[in-house]
């Protein structure tokens, strides 16, 4: 039985668009949650590294203590119970804005919020870039410092470097997700237009069949049942995945393509006919793929436009 389903092929694609959508908003939540984290740093050792934490500047260094790399530098600042390094990018704006509020004597009165991520010197993570000598190089600035020495948390320190990195990932994840949506309600809708062309089409060259679709199947010159394709007087009709029609007087070319998409260890393969008009436009069918027999089960329906259109070239 052949019913009318203008929404064919777009259903689907809505309800994968939703479970995109609910997984781009669990993950921005999740981001949200970490960018306002309730936990405190603290030079407590037994914290686990990638934890986001929060800290009250009172105070930074005018200059970063030591580099890190050709990116990151390490910049002393001033919390409630001491002090703590703070790894950045160089030229990072949160860490000049410091700067610029120290120098006014601001950050004394209305300390700053920074949130980075916690760096445990001690519990190295595969996944992490850690500041290998870190330890020791704060040791080495104890010596130097002075009275100030016994309150520098010399084997853990935030790094802001880290938490933006993550959080670009996670922007990254959130909007490739989102564009994957727009994607999928885009090629629903697109479907969509492409059924309703095709039933008005239809309807109007053959309105014997408007509310009785079933005549395409009975009254058909030529049925496959198996790669959903009919040919109904002086039309072409597909109904795989959707409804689409063409006019064979207007084809002068017609061929067979397969689309193969791999996805692991698995592929899958999807049929349409291109059907190339007299004005050289293309207009896709899209037909059952039953595998490698396809090409051998389409041999009857290009045999039978062969013998009532011949002016149509089939195949490649």
């Amino acid at each position: 039985m052949l019913k009318e389903k203008r929404n064919q092929g777009m259903i689907g694609l809505l309800f994968i668009t939703l479970i995109f959508l609910g997984i781009a908003g669990a993950m921005a939540f999740i981001q949200y949650q970490k960018a306002n984290p309730k936990i405190a740093y603290s030079a407590d050792t037994a914290k686990v590294s990638s934890e986001t934490v929060y800290t009250e500047v009172y105070d930074i260094s005018p200059e970063p203590i030591f580099p890190v790399n050709d990116k990151t530098e390490v910049w002393l600042l001033q919390y409630k119970d001491g002090y703590v390094g703070v790894q950045a990018k160089k030229g990072d704006k949160q860490i000049a804005k410091l700067v610029e509020q120290a120098n006014k004597g601001e950050l004394k009165k209305n300390p700053a919020r920074l949130v980075g991520t916690y760096i445990n010197t001690s519990v190295q993570k595969k996944d992490q870039s850690y500041i290998s000598n870190y330890t020791s190089l704060m040791h080495s600035l104890r010596n130097e410092v002075g009275d100030i020495s016994a309150k520098i948390a010399t084997s853990s320190y935030i790094s802001l470097s880290e938490f933006d990195s993550d959080h670009s990932k996670f922007i990254f994840y959130v909007l490739f997700l989102v564009g994957l949506s727009v994607f999928f309600v885009g090629t629903g809708l697109f479907n969509r237009r492409k059924n309703v062309q095709a039933y008005n089409e239809i309807y109007s060259i053959y309105p014997e069949v408007q509310g009785n679709l079933n005549l395409l199947l009975e009254q058909a010159s030529f049925h496959d049942e198996e790669l959903k394709i009919i040919i109904y007087k002086d039309h072409l009709i597909t109904y795989y995945r959707g409804v689409r029609t063409v006019d064979l007087k207007q084809v002068i070319h017609l061929y067979h393509h397969i689309f193969t998409m791999h996805r692991g260890f698995a592929s899958n393969r999807n049929s349409t006919l291109i059907a190339v008009r007299s004005n050289n436009k293309k207009y896709q069918m899209p037909i059952r793929n039953i595998g490698k027999t396809t090409d051998i089960q389409l041999r009857s329906t290009f045999d039978y436009l062969y013998n009532y259109f011949p002016h149509i070239k089939l195949g490649v």
